[in-house]
């Protein structure tokens, strides 16, 4: 089988991850890197032995070689660097957010179904072994009928403000950088048709250090999530039903277990049993995205059934109408 070339736009932390974790992928190449620096470029092809470097995105949307491109920028950067991509016809996959808001990822999707390329958001959660069996365990039914979740991911940064997730004009804040993990989780477990919207935020120099929202669901179901980049949360995903719950603990975006746990009341039906999923894995973790992809790439698929278009969009309307709440206008909202 022949190596598939892949090229890595940016040279950052995730990035360096997602190199790290292509690494371990069968058939898969790092052909190319680019970055705004050619010094920056080159330092990251020599780190991973990438036989080529550029120092600009238009000139590695040149290299016909390529086959999927894989968009590791900070998120304002998303929406050009993408458009750049699938114009030249490749394979792409974007980090999460695909764009700042749902106007961007609206346009990006359009022409990916124009080009007829293969194009995903980068959510790496949904494809880690310890989340697809923790959701499975949900869609089931093994938790009976799911009633309430609880999703957290806060971390402190706040004692480096200058860096760009708290800049307003980079469109930072809580949100699009870890609050998007939450709400992608509740639309895979729970679904994306929520019927209420309830939520608040903190709002520090113009973005949203941290902030809690509420989802109510026609049936009774209800999701509560909250999300920080200044302020340190107990990080954890509980979901309960009425036959038993599922757990996901510290770290559960990149998780490597997950838990079920029955309800003590086992008069009705068969008793179930405790079930512990543990599968540690190599390396960052980005393998499992990152193999899903090239393989759907081969196949000729256009989307991945772990993350489809239309629910990237979703999602992306979701926070729009979360930051409308709040109050919080980007300069890209008013493009």
């Amino acid at each position: 089988m022949k190596q598939v070339k892949w090229g890595i736009v940016g040279t950052g932390n995730i990035p360096t991850q997602f190199a790290q974790g292509l690494q371990l992928v069968e058939h898969a190449q790092i052909a190319a890197v680019a970055s705004r620096s050619i010094d920056s470029a080159t330092a990251f092809a020599e780190k991973f032995a990438i036989p080529k470097c550029y120092g600009s995105y238009a000139d590695m949307a040149k290299d016909t070689e390529l086959e999927i491109i894989y968009i590791g920028t900070p998120h304002p950067q998303h929406y050009e660097t993408v458009m750049l991509f699938l114009e030249a016809g490749f394979a792409v996959i974007c980090e999460k957010p695909l764009g700042v808001n749902a106007a961007q990822t609206e346009k990006m999707i359009a022409k990916a179904r124009e080009k007829n390329v293969f194009f995903m958001e980068g959510m790496w959660t949904r494809f880690f072994p310890a989340f697809q069996k923790a959701l499975d365990w949900v869609r089931s039914g093994r938790i009976g009928q799911p009633k309430m979740l609880h999703a957290v991911f806060g971390y402190d940064g706040s004692s480096n403000k200058k860096q760009w997730r708290f800049s307003h004009d980079m469109a930072g804040g809580a949100l699009l950088d870890v609050g998007i993990y939450p709400l992608a989780l509740t639309f895979a477990m729970f679904g994306s048709d929520p019927v209420k919207v309830s939520t608040s935020a903190c709002i520090e120099n113009g973005v949203d250090e941290y902030n809690t929202f509420t989802f109510e669901y026609a049936d009774g179901r209800i999701a509560v999530l909250s999300d920080g980049i200044g302020v340190k949360l107990n990080n954890s995903v509980f979901i309960a039903g009425t036959s038993g719950s599922v757990q996901l603990g510290e770290e559960w975006w990149h998780a490597s277990r997950a838990e079920f746990t029955p309800l003590g009341d086992s008069s009705v039906g068969k008793p179930q049993k405790h079930d512990v999923f543990n599968l540690p894995y190599r390396s960052s973790g980005f393998q499992y995205e990152a193999k899903a992809v090239q393989q759907y790439y081969l196949e000729g698929r256009k989307e991945a059934p772990e993350m489809p278009l239309d629910e990237t969009l979703k999602i992306a309307r979701m926070m729009d109408t979360l930051r409308k709440e709040w109050g919080l206008v980007y300069k890209e909202d008013e493009e």
